[in-house]
């Protein structure tokens, strides 16, 4: 079991006007607590960290989990009116660290900005600055892996070896890379600037390749076997997602100040200039536009099922193909009747407030096939209320559960290679 701290409240905009270190970590409490209980499956891989609180944080980022121990040890930074050039570079590790952990959960953290933007502006030492382009080089090599479940193995579906794990995490990635190449030109550091759009250009040849190789594949695939048509798709909505956080990057005070040369080149990479990249990222954002945007949405409702997060396992995938995900609810081995009520009324309200969405019907078509006398389980229904035991009889919710996942699936694959067929006719 890790051992709690617990510290006096901070006041808002305790660090230098921003959230409070103590403050940040709670919140990464909340949306992820298995992180901090000793459970995770993971945490015999943390290095030994000597008790020491007077030393940093930064240097614990840098080791594959590295996020996980900077939150670990996030005590050693106090709040400060006035940061020094050190404390910055410190809070900028934790701020990193907060996102990582927290950006594929239910309750992501909001520190997108500071990690992008403010905090690279802020930084005034020239030695602090080059620890937080250090911290922002080792992203690359941060792992999630157990700590989300919208990870795409590229080369486990296509046989081939050099594509790699791809996921949103690379978009933010991406986002403080543009932030801090902004910066640096802004500060006429060309040559530190020169390296980070490499850096930058990099990962987006390494996505644009995926996408081609996952295409081939989806098309090279068996009749009835959806694997690689899902992953496409699902990597379509990562490129749509990750071209974004490119321009998120570029957009701030940063970006207009030393950042124009770079949105030339990187910008609006899904709409303008479809040859970039080999148009992957304009084709995946055609498809993500036609297909999936509706699934793009922060996922209010499920924040509402607090019993989502009690366990790494169960964070949501990549929509709409959800029906293993609702599988894995309903044969949760941990839940009695009470805990898969509120889970089913987390979907059953989604699928009533989210316009056009998909995937909350597919989670809801794989948890009534996964147990017997699925949704319609007289100890489930006892623990619904009436609301939702009146949505769950209605006809529209009826008729998307009866299509078959293979089907819905590759109904979706068929759709998206016609749009970009018809792309390609009309170029």
């Amino acid at each position: 079991m890790i051992q709690e701290v617990h510290a006096p409240a901070e006041p808002a905009g305790a660090f230098g006007g921003f959230v409070g270190p103590r403050t940040l970590v709670a919140q990464v409490r909340v949306a992820a607590p298995w992180l901090f209980d000793g459970s995770h499956a993971r945490i015999a891989e943390l290095p030994a960290v000597p008790c020491d609180p007077a030393a940093r944080l930064a240097p614990l980022a840098m080791h594959p989990l590295g996020w996980w121990s900077v939150l670990l040890h996030a005590e050693r930074l106090v709040a400060q009116e006035r940061p020094s050039p050190a404390a910055i570079t410190d809070y900028f590790a934790l701020c990193l660290a907060a996102h990582w952990a927290t950006v594929a959960t239910y309750v992501p953290t909001d520190v997108d900005a500071k990690i992008r933007d403010a905090l690279w502006l802020d930084q005034t030492d020239g030695d602090e600055l080059a620890t937080m382009r250090a911290l922002a080089g080792h992203l690359a090599h941060w792992d999630v892996r157990g700590f989300s479940a919208r990870l795409l193995d590229v080369d486990a579906i296509t046989g081939e070896a050099w594509h790699g794990l791809h996921s949103g995490h690379d978009g933010e990635r991406l986002a403080v890379l543009c932030g801090a190449l902004a910066a640096h030109r802004a500060r006429g550091g060309s040559r530190v600037a020169d390296e980070l759009e490499a850096d930058v250009d990099a990962e987006l040849l390494r996505e644009a390749r995926a996408w081609q190789a996952l295409g081939r594949a989806a098309g090279r695939a068996r009749s009835g076997d959806t694997s690689a048509g899902v992953a496409w798709l699902r990597l379509a909505a990562v490129l749509a997602h990750n071209a974004g956080d490119v321009d998120q990057g570029l957009g701030g005070r940063a970006g207009r100040r030393g950042g124009e040369a770079a949105r030339a080149r990187f910008g609006d990479l899904v709409r303008r200039d479809g040859q970039r990249y080999s148009g992957a990222f304009a084709q995946a954002g055609a498809v993500y536009r036609a297909l999936l945007a509706a699934e793009g949405h922060r996922n209010y409702p499920l924040r509402e099922a607090r019993v989502l997060r009690a366990d790494a396992a169960l964070l949501l995938p990549l929509g709409p193909f959800l029906d293993e995900w609702g599988a894995r609810l309903a044969r949760w081995p941990a839940w009695g009747a009470a805990e898969r009520a509120a889970v089913v009324d987390a979907l059953v309200t989604g699928c009533r407030r989210v316009p056009g969405q998909h995937g909350y019907y597919r989670a809801l078509a794989g948890f009534d096939a996964a147990i017997p006398g699925g949704l319609g389980a007289e100890g489930l229904q006892a623990a619904c209320g009436a609301a939702v035991r009146r949505g769950l009889r209605e006809p529209e919710l009826r008729r998307r559960l009866a299509v078959p996942r293979v089907s819905f699936e590759s109904g979706f694959v068929r759709q998206a290679a016609r749009l970009l067929d018809s792309r390609a006719g009309r170029s």
